[in-house]
């Protein structure tokens, strides 16, 4: 079973998005006097869930890349090619 990091981590942005957005809304809520009230505004909190998200999944791809593979200190030549072709 996956964890929750690596969930998050696969979910398309818009999916994401929306999960910050009911985070961010759940935190916001506020009851005052037998009437709910949000603060911010709702509009704001789903703007900065998108900019959220689009950080997240951003700093999530530099960090695939980063784990990724690499060949350090190996350059391959034109020549090198050229002489596989027997």
């Amino acid at each position: 079973m996956a964890t929750a990091p690596a969930q998050a981590a696969a979910r398309p942005l818009e999916e994401l998005a929306a999960a910050i957005y009911v985070e961010l809304v759940g935190r916001a809520f506020l009851r005052v006097e037998n009437a709910a009230v949000i603060k911010p505004e709702a509009a704001t909190l789903a703007t900065l869930s998108f900019e959220l998200a689009v950080a997240f999944k951003k700093v999530e791809r530099a960090a695939q890349s980063a784990a990724g593979p690499q060949n350090i200190g190996y350059k391959v030549e034109l020549g090198d090619i050229a002489g596989w072709d027997k």
